[in-house]
Protein backbone atom coordinates (compact mmCIF):
# COMPACT_ATOMS: atom_id res chain seq x y z
CA UNK A 1 0.00 0.00 0.00
CA UNK A 2 1.03 3.60 -0.53
CA UNK A 3 -0.19 4.68 2.88
CA UNK A 4 2.77 3.33 4.88
CA UNK A 5 5.48 5.17 2.88
CA UNK A 6 3.38 8.33 3.11
CA UNK A 7 3.03 7.99 6.88
CA UNK A 8 6.76 7.31 7.18
CA UNK A 9 7.50 10.45 5.17
CA UNK A 10 5.18 12.49 7.35
CA UNK A 11 6.85 11.15 10.51
CA UNK A 12 10.29 11.94 9.12
CA UNK A 13 9.08 15.39 8.14
CA UNK A 14 7.67 15.99 11.60
CA UNK A 15 10.95 14.91 13.18
CA UNK A 16 12.94 17.01 10.74
CA UNK A 17 10.78 20.09 11.34
CA UNK A 18 10.93 19.57 15.09
CA UNK A 19 14.74 19.53 14.85
CA UNK A 20 14.73 22.72 12.79
CA UNK A 21 15.66 21.01 9.52
CA UNK A 22 13.39 21.58 6.56
CA UNK A 23 15.86 21.04 3.75
CA UNK A 24 14.92 17.44 3.01
CA UNK A 25 12.95 16.83 -0.22
CA UNK A 26 9.90 15.36 1.55
CA UNK A 27 9.67 18.40 3.80
CA UNK A 28 9.89 20.77 0.87
CA UNK A 29 7.25 18.78 -0.99
CA UNK A 30 4.93 18.75 2.00
CA UNK A 31 5.39 22.49 2.50
CA UNK A 32 4.61 23.03 -1.18
CA UNK A 33 1.48 20.87 -0.96
CA UNK A 34 0.37 22.64 2.22
CA UNK A 35 0.76 26.02 0.50
CA UNK A 36 -1.21 24.78 -2.52
CA UNK A 37 -4.00 23.49 -0.26
CA UNK A 38 -4.12 26.84 1.52
CA UNK A 39 -4.42 28.66 -1.82
CA UNK A 40 -7.22 26.30 -2.90
CA UNK A 41 -9.08 26.84 0.38
CA UNK A 42 -8.88 30.62 -0.14
CA UNK A 43 -10.12 30.26 -3.73
CA UNK A 44 -13.03 28.06 -2.58
CA UNK A 45 -13.97 30.70 -0.02
CA UNK A 46 -13.84 33.40 -2.73
CA UNK A 47 -16.11 31.37 -5.03
CA UNK A 48 -18.50 30.65 -2.16
CA UNK A 49 -18.69 34.33 -1.26
CA UNK A 50 -19.22 35.30 -4.90
CA UNK A 51 -22.01 32.74 -5.23
CA UNK A 52 -23.81 34.01 -2.14
CA UNK A 53 -23.37 37.62 -3.29
CA UNK A 54 -25.06 36.78 -6.60
CA UNK A 55 -27.77 34.84 -4.76
CA UNK A 56 -28.46 37.72 -2.38
CA UNK A 57 -28.56 40.18 -5.28
CA UNK A 58 -30.98 38.02 -7.26
CA UNK A 59 -33.22 37.33 -4.27
CA UNK A 60 -33.11 41.00 -3.19
CA UNK A 61 -35.21 41.99 -6.19
CA UNK A 62 -37.95 39.52 -5.33
CA UNK A 63 -37.71 39.75 -1.55
CA UNK A 64 -37.51 35.97 -1.42
CA UNK A 65 -34.93 33.31 -0.74
CA UNK A 66 -36.16 31.32 -3.75
CA UNK A 67 -34.58 31.44 -7.17
CA UNK A 68 -36.26 30.33 -10.39
CA UNK A 69 -33.89 29.17 -13.10
CA UNK A 70 -34.33 27.60 -16.54
CA UNK A 71 -31.99 25.51 -18.63
CA UNK A 72 -33.91 26.83 -21.69
CA UNK A 73 -35.11 23.33 -22.58
CA UNK A 74 -38.72 22.17 -22.78
CA UNK A 75 -40.25 19.01 -21.37
CA UNK A 76 -43.26 17.24 -19.95
CA UNK A 77 -44.25 17.29 -16.28
CA UNK A 78 -43.18 13.65 -15.71
CA UNK A 79 -39.53 14.52 -16.41
CA UNK A 80 -39.47 17.84 -14.56
CA UNK A 81 -39.13 16.48 -11.01
CA UNK A 82 -36.05 14.43 -11.90
CA UNK A 83 -34.46 17.25 -13.89
CA UNK A 84 -34.87 19.68 -11.00
CA UNK A 85 -33.78 17.16 -8.35
CA UNK A 86 -30.59 16.35 -10.28
CA UNK A 87 -29.81 20.07 -10.33
CA UNK A 88 -30.45 20.38 -6.58
CA UNK A 89 -33.82 22.08 -6.94
CA UNK A 90 -37.49 21.21 -7.18
CA UNK A 91 -40.58 21.92 -9.26
CA UNK A 92 -41.57 25.57 -8.73
CA UNK A 93 -44.14 26.27 -6.02
CA UNK A 94 -44.40 30.04 -5.50
CA UNK A 95 -45.75 30.74 -2.00
CA UNK A 96 -45.90 34.54 -2.19
CA UNK A 97 -46.85 37.11 -4.79
CA UNK A 98 -43.24 38.32 -5.11
CA UNK A 99 -42.07 34.72 -5.65
CA UNK A 100 -44.63 34.29 -8.42
CA UNK A 101 -43.42 37.58 -9.91
CA UNK A 102 -39.82 36.26 -9.92
CA UNK A 103 -41.04 32.98 -11.48
CA UNK A 104 -43.07 34.91 -14.09
CA UNK A 105 -40.04 37.04 -15.01
CA UNK A 106 -38.25 33.87 -16.17
CA UNK A 107 -41.29 32.88 -18.24
CA UNK A 108 -41.63 36.36 -19.75
CA UNK A 109 -37.97 36.42 -20.83
CA UNK A 110 -38.50 33.18 -22.76
CA UNK A 111 -42.14 33.86 -23.73
CA UNK A 112 -43.13 30.35 -22.61
CA UNK A 113 -45.23 28.71 -19.94
CA UNK A 114 -43.98 26.26 -17.31
CA UNK A 115 -45.28 23.73 -14.81
CA UNK A 116 -45.64 24.47 -11.12
CA UNK A 117 -47.00 22.75 -8.03
CA UNK A 118 -49.79 24.24 -5.93
CA UNK A 119 -50.30 22.76 -2.48
CA UNK A 120 -53.76 22.58 -0.91
CA UNK A 121 -52.51 24.68 1.99
CA UNK A 122 -51.22 27.46 -0.30
CA UNK A 123 -51.92 30.92 1.06
CA UNK A 124 -51.16 32.49 -2.31
CA UNK A 125 -52.52 31.55 -5.73
CA UNK A 126 -52.49 33.30 -9.07
CA UNK A 127 -55.25 31.48 -10.96
CA UNK A 128 -56.39 33.06 -14.23
CA UNK A 129 -60.10 33.85 -14.56
CA UNK A 130 -62.19 30.66 -14.67
CA UNK A 131 -59.38 28.51 -13.26
CA UNK A 132 -58.72 25.97 -11.97
CA UNK A 133 -60.77 24.10 -14.54
CA UNK A 134 -60.18 20.36 -14.65
CA UNK A 135 -63.31 19.59 -16.71
CA UNK A 136 -62.87 16.62 -18.98
CA UNK A 137 -60.24 15.04 -16.73
CA UNK A 138 -57.31 15.76 -19.06
CA UNK A 139 -56.02 18.77 -17.13
CA UNK A 140 -54.18 17.29 -14.17
CA UNK A 141 -51.26 19.71 -13.98
CA UNK A 142 -50.89 23.39 -13.10
CA UNK A 143 -49.31 25.55 -15.78
CA UNK A 144 -48.18 29.16 -15.55
CA UNK A 145 -48.47 31.15 -18.77
CA UNK A 146 -45.76 33.53 -20.01
CA UNK A 147 -47.18 36.27 -17.76
CA UNK A 148 -47.30 34.06 -14.64
CA UNK A 149 -51.08 33.43 -14.53
CA UNK A 150 -51.97 29.87 -13.50
CA UNK A 151 -54.31 27.49 -15.30
CA UNK A 152 -55.13 23.81 -15.36
CA UNK A 153 -53.32 22.05 -18.17
CA UNK A 154 -52.29 18.73 -19.59
CA UNK A 155 -49.21 17.11 -18.06
CA UNK A 156 -48.16 16.15 -21.62
CA UNK A 157 -47.44 19.70 -22.83
CA UNK A 158 -43.85 20.53 -23.72
CA UNK A 159 -43.19 23.54 -21.50
CA UNK A 160 -40.13 25.49 -20.40
CA UNK A 161 -38.11 23.60 -17.79
CA UNK A 162 -37.91 25.88 -14.73
CA UNK A 163 -36.64 24.75 -11.33
CA UNK A 164 -36.91 26.40 -7.93
CA UNK A 165 -33.89 26.65 -5.66
CA UNK A 166 -34.23 27.63 -2.03
CA UNK A 167 -31.46 28.63 0.35
CA UNK A 168 -33.59 28.96 3.46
Amino acid sequence: MHLIPLLSSLLLLGTSLANGHDTDPEGQLLNSVAAAVERLEKKIEEVKNAFFTVHRARSFGSGSERLYVTNKEVGKFAALGNICARAGGRIPSPQLQNENKAFASVLERHNKGAYLVVHDSAKFTNWAAGEPNTAGGTKQCVVADAQGAWRSGSCEEDLLVVCEFSFI
